[in-house]
């Protein structure tokens, strides 16, 4: 894993973007640069984007002589390198995202059990009636597929739905969305329903800590009247990736939901993890619509 510094800088002195071109081009780092792009009416004449890697020998000197003339990075971040997905044993996954769940002004009712559902942070629905969709999924390459507004559900076409029965996949189960003027059920797509929830395991050293509470850590419920649940969700790490206590995972079975939420404001998902086992699956059979992200642990 590499942690990376990117640049973005729009401006129209010229002077400075020469500056900041000697600094890179002294130091062999590579950069795009694209002069009047935008709007007819935008005040910015460049654009120049660049990444400085932290294990590079020069990092420490380039960063010095940008703050110096007051460019900082605007995201921080790390990825992953290649021997990270050899070594990892479980992945989180991720779909695309292609459609919005219907109906639109109100389809959180018509889904979900919101009992115990806080409109604040997100937490608490629970998926009780089928997703219901505008119109038949059209990127009929992809055997996975996902929505727009919901990060947790997967949706798989035939041939996923066979490969992972034929395997014997534990944990899972699947239905069928529907199209929601039609009232029929859309003949090409599953759900993929993860039966499964890990214990909670995520080491949160690298990840913002959000309370469902008046004055949260996101400065957000302003409204002392307002009734916030307590609950507890994550941001999404941007540095260090994620780390999980290997204990939570069992051996025996291959794709669950963890235990913690993760998102901002009123979004609250778990993600979506899976072992090794599925991912040579997906790839062995050149499933597409799927993307993996390593999973690390801590040393505990």
């Amino acid at each position: 894993m590499r942690n990376v510094h990117r640049y973005l800088n729009w401006g129209s002195n010229s002077e400075i973007i020469k500056i900041i071109k000697n600094i890179l081009e002294k130091f062999e780092i590579k950069y795009n640069y694209k002069e009047n792009i935008g709007s007819a009416i935008s005040t910015f004449n460049y654009q120049l984007e660049f990444y400085l890697y932290e294990d590079d020998k020069n990092f420490l000197f380039v960063k010095e002589a940008l703050n110096n003339i007051g460019l900082k990075e605007q995201v921080v971040g790390s990825i992953y390198e290649k021997r990270d997905f050899e070594n990892a044993e479980w992945f989180i996954v991720n779909t695309g995202s292609y459609q919005y769940p219907q109906p639109e002004d109100g389809y959180l009712e018509t889904t979900f059990n919101t009992n115990n559902y806080c409109k604040h942070c997100g937490i608490g629905k629970v998926q009780d009636a089928p997703y219901r969709l505008k119109t038949e999924p059209k990127q009929l390459n992809n055997q996975f597929w996902g929505l727009y507004w919901e990060y947790e559900p997967i949706f798989v076409r035939q041939a996923a739905k066979n490969i992972f029965e034929k395997e014997n996949i534990k944990e899972i189960s699947f239905s069928k969305p529907f199209l929601h003027r039609k009232n029929i059920e859309v003949e090409s797509l599953h759900q993929m329903h993860i039966n499964t929830i890990l214990e909670n395991g995520f080491d949160n050293h690298n990840a913002k800590t959000i309370t469902c509470k008046i004055n949260n850590e996101e400065d957000c419920n302003k409204d002392k009247n307002v009734i916030c649940c307590g609950r507890i969700k994550y941001h999404h790490p941007l540095v260090g990736g994620y780390v999980f206590n290997k204990d939570v995972f069992n051996p025996e079975i291959d794709i669950a939901l963890t235990g913690e939420y993760f998102g901002s404001g009123s979004s609250a998902n778990r993600l979506q993890i899976v072992s090794k086992k599925i991912k040579n699956l997906v790839e062995k059979n050149k499933l597409k619509g799927l993307q993996f992200i390593p999973v690390l642990h801590n040393r505990n």
